[in-house]
């Protein structure tokens, strides 16, 4: 009776788990369709040419997994702001309170497909749930896996894998596997592409490993900045935009110009 009860169990997880998955990707795909306003922003870039980009804020309010996607524009905010950030290497915690960040990430390509800002995009869910599985071990540095490499050109298949890593884990620790995911992004460029990466303040558990980063990674918190992030964007001379802010580590060609309604350091 016991073991009937236990099966049971997992059967119902299961299904909430998919049926989750499937809500999620529709609330996405809801979001990336949505209708946008005719506003352009005018912004310049390190060299001070002027740019300008589709605003794609949505003319009616979107919720993903429960989060209003008019809570925090950050994501927008920092595409916007920086027009020389072309072909680049997205990776994002697709954990649960980033849900509706993923949403920014794809609409704002979608909007603005001729700014040709990302080259791939890779998500990290930290391991798959592996934490609440007894079977699947300890999460191991470098290894803990819940990886994914969605398809943004092409919406279906992304909102498919979308799903996918929703019914497969949605975090659960404190500090996260990003180290992992900008690495799985780097072999499959070879090492060529500048990164984005786009987290929340749970901390980076494998940041031992971020001396292996070949190229700056560019970071936008969504709430706010932690030590891991400040050394990661430290170590790769890349930068860090949160809400409200934005700190250069590069130490070149840091500026007020090419940054549109941020406080800006340069910490070269």
């Amino acid at each position: 009776m016991k073991n009937l009860v236990i099966v049971a169990v997992l059967v119902l997880s299961s299904a909430f788990a998919k049926a989750q998955g499937e809500q999620i990707a529709k609330e996405l795909r809801g979001y990336i369709n949505a209708d946008v306003s005719e506003e352009m922003i005018e912004v310049k870039d390190k060299s001070g040419k002027t740019h300008y980009v589709k605003s794609a804020k949505a003319k009616t309010e979107h919720h993903i997994g429960g989060t209003s996607t008019s809570n925090s524009t950050v994501v927008f905010d920092a595409f916007n702001a920086h027009p020389e950030w072309q072909d680049m290497s997205v990776i994002v915690d697709w954990t649960g309170s980033m849900y509706s960040y993923v949403g920014q990430v794809v609409r704002w390509h979608h909007v603005n497909k001729d700014k040709q800002l990302i080259h791939n995009m890779v998500l990290f869910n930290d391991g798959d749930d592996r934490n609440r599985n007894a079977n699947s071990g300890a999460k191991i540095i470098g290894a803990t896996g819940g990886i994914y490499h969605p398809d943004h050109s092409d919406i279906d298949a992304f909102l498919k894998t979308v799903a996918t890593a929703v019914d497969n884990g949605n975090g659960g620790d404190g500090p996260e596997n990003d180290i992992e995911a900008v690495l799985a992004s780097q072999e499959l460029c070879n090492g060529q592409k500048d990164f984005v990466l786009i987290a929340d303040s749970s901390g980076i558990r494998d940041i031992s490993l971020a001396s292996q980063i070949k190229r700056p990674v560019h970071i936008i918190i969504c709430d706010y900045v932690t030590d891991d992030y400040i050394k990661l964007a430290q170590m790769t001379k890349g930068s860090i935009t949160w809400p409200g802010g934005y700190t250069d580590y590069s130490g070149t060609n840091c500026n007020k110009r090419h940054v549109h309604s941020h406080d800006v350091v340069c910490a070269g």
